[in-house]
């Protein structure tokens, strides 16, 4: 997990340096990266698993008050206390391509309400496996939980604290069932989950 998300912040850093010309040419612009933690909705077995987001979008204001912010990010689900990969454990993390619609009510870089929601395209960057403790010959044994891909929406809410600083709460909405389905058993499983967030953007 430390060497994907050291990748992550690498992808992350390069885009924010291939964008800052385009920036600098055009006014409009602005980057925003942010980071959260909160809570994700159960799988069956899992006890109040939690939820990470960390990532980078490129704002561009249409108007005063309406922008669009396409992005990248990292999302991960993870139980407090899992130590052992597989045993207990329903962990898994996405990276995400959100297409986000914003409004700002005040004007850009003032205090006041900023909501955002948009679509977002997931894919796997670790799975899990299932795992039978007392049938160690189990079918489902060492067989991935979730599918590849997921679609979802990304709302949120936040206030805008001086010029670069947004404090608030982003959720994520999972429309696609996630969960494998495999002989002898068909499942669902929504990835929900909502994190407070801090954005930092200039």
């Amino acid at each position: 997990m430390t060497s994907l998300f050291k990748r992550v912040l690498l992808t992350l850093s390069v885009a924010m340096l291939l964008s800052l010309p385009i920036s600098g040419q055009d006014k409009h612009f602005e980057h925003n990266i942010y980071i959260g933690l909160g809570g994700a909705h159960s799988f069956e077995g899992e006890d109040d698993p939690s939820a990470f987001h960390i990532g980078y979008g490129l704002n561009y204001y249409l108007t005063r008050h309406w922008s669009v912010m396409p992005g990248i990010g990292y999302r991960a689900k993870f139980e407090v206390g899992d130590y052992e990969e597989g045993i207990g454990s329903y962990d898994c993390s996405y990276f995400d391509v959100p297409v986000l619609i914003q409004y700002h009510l005040s004007n850009p870089r003032k205090s006041g309400l900023v909501v955002e929601c948009g679509p977002v395209f997931s894919f796997i960057a670790s799975n899990n496996q299932y795992y039978n403790d007392a049938n160690p010959y189990h079918p489902l044994n060492d067989k991935d939980i979730y599918r590849s891909f997921d679609f979802g929406l990304q709302p949120g809410i936040y206030y805008q604290l001086g010029k670069h600083w947004r404090l608030g709460l982003q959720g994520h909405v999972g429309l696609l069932n996630l969960e494998k389905d495999y002989p002898g058993k068909s499942g669902s499983y929504h990835f929900h989950d909502l994190t407070a967030t801090l954005n930092f953007h200039f």
